[in-house]
């Protein structure tokens, strides 16, 4: 996803990799020269009308975030709904609709809320359905429900992604139950002096294992870091260069607080990860053109997103291309951040190789990224999404969401 930045760096000896968020000398000096560049030409009156107007001092409030504060209220299946809507899901699109009865949740597809060249089979959409299930569950059982799901169930009805019945069952106040309103994907660097153990990522693996059809692989040698950071940066960088991909991924971005507040969905500098100091100025500053845009995302994806990770992982299934089992990884990769996060643990979807795996197939084109990402999983599964994981050095911020009564669509079947 794009970042429109004008102060990220323009090349690596702007950035000091370091465990702190703080920019670096250089950064501030650009920073502070175009801030006062700006005061001196506008006047410091203007200058704060526009920082109140584009939302400085406001992240994370307002009525685009609201479903944060009020997730676990009231009672019944609408607060099941309330749970979901946190849930993951590709480039904040929220794809989702529910139906609730007294005994029932149906989830389906919403088809309008598409990443189009991005995601032309629909393989993220499916994966973020299976997230919001997963806290779906999660919260059903912690509210005295003993919820049974079944994925598609109606094979004449493909946008019906999962149907949960729900019976009764003993309320259980889960650690991933009181997880779910803390988990926000982390874009900020990572603390580099703070491996994750392998004990730590054995534990992740046993809180999945019920989960079929999908697994993780970890990729934590120097080797296996180097070659599938490679490799997401050329997806970045190829995506940037593919005019519709990067027009589709633009349009979800949210530049403008108004448009935060309005739509309650899609990407913001808020959550880019970007340093504070970068932000405001950002928000302060007229916002960048789509190709300005890429080059930033791409500059923070090679210098911060991949060089912080302490590992990767890899969400496999046997079929990428199957609705089931991609919903099933949807599931597993939810569970996983919720663990993570009662770990003190963060972690972030960087799926620009499987975005390029995808339009390379669409367009018929050479396999290029399906054949660097195979050769880093065993020959008998494929690679469903990619993501980094690692220790916070800030704690992440929230991205807006459509209230519940928003997504309530009729009865559940």
């Amino acid at each position: 996803m794009a970042i429109p930045n004008s102060l990220v760096p323009a090349s690596d000896a702007d950035i000091v990799h370091t465990d702190s968020t703080r920019p670096s000398r250089r950064q501030f000096l650009k920073a502070a020269g175009i801030g006062g560049a700006l005061v001196g030409v506008a006047g410091l009156g203007v200058v704060s009308w526009r920082a109140s107007d584009r939302g400085v001092f406001a992240a994370g409030t307002g009525g685009a975030y609201a479903a944060w504060r009020e997730w676990d209220q009231g009672s019944g299946p609408t607060t099941l709904v309330r749970a979901a809507i946190l849930a993951a899901n590709p480039h904040n699109t929220q794809p989702w609709r529910f139906a609730i009865s007294t005994s029932a949740v149906d989830i389906y597809v919403d088809l309008a809320r598409n990443t189009g060249a991005m995601d032309p089979f629909r393989r993220e959409q499916h994966i973020g359905l299976g997230c919001a299930l997963e806290n779906l569950l999660i919260a059903a059982q912690a509210k005295g429900y003993d919820p049974r799901l079944t994925i598609l169930p109606n094979p004449s009805n493909p946008t019906l992604i999962g149907h949960i019945d729900l019976g009764s069952g003993p309320e259980s106040n889960s650690r991933l139950y009181r997880a779910i309103p803390k988990r926000h994907t982390s874009r900020a660097p990572f603390d580099t002096s703070h491996a994750v153990a392998q004990e730590t990522l054995a534990a992740l693996d046993a809180a999945v294992a019920d989960i079929s059809g999908a697994s993780v692989l970890w990729l934590t040698s120097d080797a296996q870091k180097r070659q599938i950071g490679q490799l997401i940066v050329e997806g970045a960088q190829a995506f940037a260069a593919d005019a519709q991909q990067s027009s589709d991924s633009f349009r979800w971005w949210r530049d403008n607080w108004g448009d935060v507040q309005r739509y309650k969905d899609g990407m913001t500098l808020d959550a880019s990860g970007a340093s504070p100091l970068v932000i405001a100025l950002g928000k302060i500053l007229p916002p960048l053109s789509r190709e300005q845009n890429d080059q930033s995302w791409i500059q923070l994806t090679r210098d911060q997103y991949v060089k912080t990770a302490a590992a990767f992982g890899v969400v496999v299934v046997d079929d990428a291309t199957n609705a089931l089992q991609r919903t099933q990884g949807g599931r597993l990769y939810q569970r996983l951040h919720l663990v993570a996060v009662t770990q003190g643990l963060g972690m972030q979807p960087l799926n620009t190789i499987t975005e390029r795996v995808d339009r390379e197939k669409a367009l018929g084109l050479p396999a290029r990224f399906e054949a660097g990402i195979s050769s880093l999983v065993p020959p008998n599964v494929q690679a469903l999404m990619t993501f980094r994981i690692g220790y916070p050095t800030v704690e992440p911020p929230p991205s807006p969401r459509r209230p519940a009564g928003d997504v309530l669509t009729r009865e559940a079947s």
